[in-house]
C-alpha cells in the first residue's frame, strides 16, 4: 500500500521533530525572543547564598527545605536541587562563599530591586495565579440555580462559567448541607 504522505515528508517522525525544533530554536535567536526571568539577577544571586547558607548549616534546629523555601520564594524541589549541585561543584559553593554571609538586609534589597525591574515590565509575572473576583449577582445567580436543582455541569454550561468558578462559589453551599461537588 502506499504512502499517505508526501514523499517528500516520509521522513522518520525524530527526525522531522528535530529538525523542526532547530528551525523553531533558529528563530527564537533571530527574533532575540528569550524568556523574561522571574527574578532579577541580585535576587538570584540572594537565594542561591542562602540556599547554600541552609545546606551547610549544621544546626539540629534547622528549618525543612519546605519551609526554607517557602521563606525564599522558591520550589523546595528546586532547593534540593540545589543542594545536589551544591556536592558535586566545589568551585560553584567556593564562588558563592567568597561573598561572605548572606544577610536578610541584602535579600531585602534584592527583593526590592526585582519588584522595580518587575513594574518597570522587564521580568515575568509571578506565577501564582490569583482567582478573578466574583460578581455577587453572579454568585447569588449561580447560589439561586444551585437551590433549584440544577448541578454544576448545567450551571457551567448555561452560565458560561468555568468549573472551578462554580465550584468556588457552591464550596459553602454545600459543606453545610453535606452534598458532594
Amino acid at each position: 500500500m502506499p504512502s499517505p504522505y508526501k514523499r517528500d515528508s516520509r521522513d522518520d517522525p525524530y527526525d522531522a521533530s528535530m529538525r523542526n525544533l532547530r528551525k523553531a530554536c533558529a528563530r527564537r535567536k533571530e527574533l532575540d525572543a528569550y524568556p523574561r526571568p522571574f527574578r532579577s539577577k541580585e535576587e538570584q544571586l540572594m537565594v542561591r547564598r542562602l540556599a547554600l547558607w541552609w545546606w551547610t548549616s549544621r544546626d539540629p534546629n534547622k528549618p525543612s527545605a519546605r519551609a526554607w523555601a517557602k521563606q525564599l520564594g522558591v520550589s523546595h524541589v528546586w532547593l534540593l536541587k540545589l543542594g545536589r549541585i551544591f556536592e558535586t561543584d566545589p568551585r560553584r559553593v567556593r564562588r558563592l562563599q567568597a561573598y561572605g554571609d548572606p544577610t536578610l538586609e541584602l535579600l531585602r534589597r534584592a527583593k526590592e530591586y526585582t519588584q522595580r525591574m518587575r513594574e518597570r515590565g522587564q521580568l515575568r509575572s509571578p506565577r501564582r495565579r490569583v482567582p478573578p473576583a466574583i460578581d455577587p449577582v453572579m454568585e447569588r445567580l449561580v447560589r439561586a440555580r444551585f437551590a433549584q436543582g440544577w448541578t454544576r455541569w448545567r450551571i457551567v454550561r448555561e452560565l458560561f462559567l468555568d468549573l472551578r468558578t462554580v465550584k468556588r462559589i457552591l464550596q459553602d453551599v454545600t459543606h453545610n448541607s453535606g452534598q458532594k461537588l
